[in-house]
């Protein structure tokens, strides 16, 4: 069979648009995997702080926090009628969103919770802007429902 210059070139384009839709595919599958969804039947979230960095102009100290105070600088996040309370922060009203492969709740600019999935946990970042400096926290959450 014999193939002409115009039909070896619509064949390619075809192929690489079969190959670039997969691909797309694939990585959208990918990042829908790590979102975590907040289930309706949620009462609260509650995560365990494993780490904590506080930033300033003057430089960043990272600490990895121990059982005492993993506990004291716990995260707890309240569900009340489908309205989110970060009850470890003076049950400030948070709005959830999401972008890519992270879902986020936020009070406002430079306070939020940005949560995705690693494996088999749901890993968080809690950050919050405070003057000049800034203080994050990286821990696991899990979320609790029918409470």
């Amino acid at each position: 069979m014999r193939f002409s210059l115009r039909m070896v070139g619509a064949i390619g384009i075809l192929i690489a648009g079969v190959v670039m839709t997969t691909a797309h595919s694939f990585g959208q599958d990918a990042t829908q995997s790590k979102k975590v969804e907040i289930p309706p039947t949620a009462a609260t979230l509650e995560g365990v702080p494993t780490v904590r960095i506080d930033a300033a102009a003057e430089g960043s100290t990272r600490r990895v926090l121990d059982a005492a105070e993993a506990a004291k600088n716990r995260l707890t996040v309240s569900v009340v009628d489908g309205q989110y309370y970060w009850t470890s922060r003076d049950n400030r009203l948070l709005r959830l969103d999401s972008s890519g492969e992270f879902t986020y709740l936020s009070s406002e600019p430079g306070k939020y919770i940005r949560l995705t999935r690693l494996n088999d946990t749901i890993a968080y970042v809690e950050h919050l802007d405070m003057g000049a400096g800034s203080v994050t926290w990286w821990g696991e959450l899990r979320i609790v429902v029918g409470r």
